[in-house]
């Protein structure tokens, strides 16, 4: 249905835009990378520094969405973890892949970006994406989608720096975990 994928597309848009505008804050200079956990988001990641935790109540056309964000990062490079669970209906009427194209087409959308590369994951069994977002002149998003059950995962890097997008970015997926999955 049209409206699931409109309310993928509003919340993941919502958490680019966020990321994007309200996030780069801090030093000039990334922390080290340190073992986060949070045990209400059920997952691990490395992040540099202790985050900032955020939740937005976010009217989409799916009903109210409640999305908790973890953010850490430096003046020129942020690093984001958002999470919003659907209600069970929105998941039984829709397709993974459906879910995850209206959760790229809203990122792209709402930060005025180009999409510069998408990649089909899988994240052990379930359905995910890698989607690379150019925004003319100021930055460019990184991001994974990842659906597990009713619960789609966003990680994201947004960075100017083709090196910190690369080699920070890549660490920082590769070390993101969720309870049970894998």
């Amino acid at each position: 249905m049209e409206f699931l994928k409109k309310a993928i597309g509003f919340v993941v848009g919502f958490v680019v835009v966020y990321g994007a505008i309200h996030l780069i804050r801090g030093g000039d200079k990334l922390q080290a990378f340190e073992t986060y956990r949070s045990e209400e988001g059920r997952f691990t990641v490395l992040l540099p520094g202790e985050p900032a935790r955020s939740t937005q109540t976010l009217n989409t056309p799916a009903g109210k969405i409640d999305l908790v964000m973890f953010q850490a990062g430096s003046k020129k490079s942020g690093f984001v973890v958002g999470y919003c669970d659907y209600p069970q209906e929105v998941i039984d009427e829709s397709e993974p892949a459906k879910m995850l194209d209206g959760a790229r087409d809203g990122a792209v959308k709402n930060v005025g970006g180009e999409l510069i590369d998408e990649t089909e994951l899988d994240f052990h069994g379930y359905a995910a994406r890698e989607v690379e977002i150019e925004i003319p002149g100021k930055a460019t998003i990184r991001t994974r989608l990842i659906l597990i059950d009713n619960r789609l995962y966003q990680i994201m890097v947004v960075s100017p720096s083709a090196e910190v997008l690369e080699e920070k970015g890549t660490e920082f997926f590769d070390s993101f975990s969720v309870d049970g999955a894998g």
